[in-house]
């Protein structure tokens, strides 16, 4: 992972989006382009206004001028319509949660003013280690092109990842993936829902289903990615997925190369002090510290467990047959 310098963009206006960051210079993939703490925190469940209002009101005491005038010239997504006080609505706007379940969420003044993509060419996390949010390049990014990211978890149809937008956060998403022409939208649109009946009927079999079957759909969901040009975290979840499997048939050198490959793009986008890249690591070296090695008790049939490491790449990314690479 290589880390910026300085800072490898400047905040501009944007046609239409207002201000966004640009990059000045070329900044290749899994660069770590922005290491941010929190300008304050606030409970991620839902308070009160009154208690809201009061606890933001006293976290802006503590901080400078600058930091004052940068906070409240943020992005306010609720109009005086909605009741909520502007303070609090700057605050509702640009807050992220520092993790799934996690009780707090952070405001990020530079994160702030990235904006959103359904295809987005960076990817943040917060990082428990080291407690700051971690900005990376999901590809090369070139100089001159507006950083972008996306505050999903997952993607799917133009439709539904509107509605979750415009319910969540307010806005219509005019991205190059949702202005996309209505037939190339809809063929978007029908690989999305294909990676996403892959995903359910993966986690629906749990594992018990026939080795290969499980690895054939994995494939296919890899086929489905390339082809809609998708880069970020689904895909060391796949190869997490992958790895499971491989556990549960006590397969332990398939178990090791998709944990690999795992921990390889999970360095590209998370970095190497990630606390998930260090638990992918020990898997590498004994897949059995997984619970999904205590579900063993099958044996991978011979024809995978001939494959060679090259081989499963090729095989799950569609350079080679499932017969060429079973058969060698």
């Amino acid at each position: 992972m290589e880390k910026a310098a300085t800072k490898p963009y400047v905040m501009r206006e944007v046609p239409g989006k207002g201000k966004g960051l640009i990059t000045t210079s070329k900044i290749p993939k899994g660069t770590r382009i922005l290491s941010e703490a929190p300008l304050f925190q606030v409970p991620s469940v839902e308070i009160g206004p009154d208690v809201l209002e009061a606890l933001i009101v006293s976290e802006l005491h503590h901080l400078t001028k600058d930091q004052k005038r940068a906070y409240v010239s943020l992005r306010n997504s609720y109009s005086k319509e909605s009741g909520v006080r502007p303070i609090c609505g700057i605050t509702k706007t640009n807050v992220l949660l520092f993790g799934t379940h996690e009780p707090e969420c952070g405001l990020f003044l530079e994160m702030s003013r990235m904006n959103y993509s359904c295809r987005p060419n960076t990817h943040y996390n917060w990082n428990n280690e080291t407690e700051r949010l971690t900005i990376h390049a999901l590809r090369d990014i070139q100089d001159g092109e507006e950083l972008i990211v996306s505050y999903m978890t997952q993607t799917g149809p133009r439709v539904h990842r509107q509605k979750f937008l415009e319910g969540c956060f307010l806005f219509h998403c005019e991205c190059e993936l949702c202005g996309l022409p209505p037939g190339a939208s809809e063929e978007s649109d029908m690989r999305l829902l294909e990676i996403a009946a892959i995903e359910h009927e993966l986690e629906d079999g749990n594992g018990t289903f026939y080795y290969a079957k499980a690895l054939a759909l994995l494939r296919e969901m890899f086929a489905v990615f390339r082809e809609e040009g998708i880069w970020y975290q689904l895909i060391p979840k796949v190869h997490v997925v992958a790895f499971q499997i491989a556990c549960m048939y006590a397969d332990e050198r398939r178990a090791k190369i998709f944990a690999q490959r795992a921990l390889e793009v999970r360095v590209v986008i998370e970095g190497e002090d990630s606390l998930e890249v260090a638990k992918l690591r020990g898997y590498v070296e004994n897949p059995s510290q997984h619970a999904s090695w205590q579900l063993r008790g099958r044996s991978p049939p011979d024809e995978v467990a001939r494959m060679e490491g090259s081989e499963v790449d090729d095989w799950f990314w569609g350079k080679m047959t499932l017969e060429a690479a079973l058969n060698g």
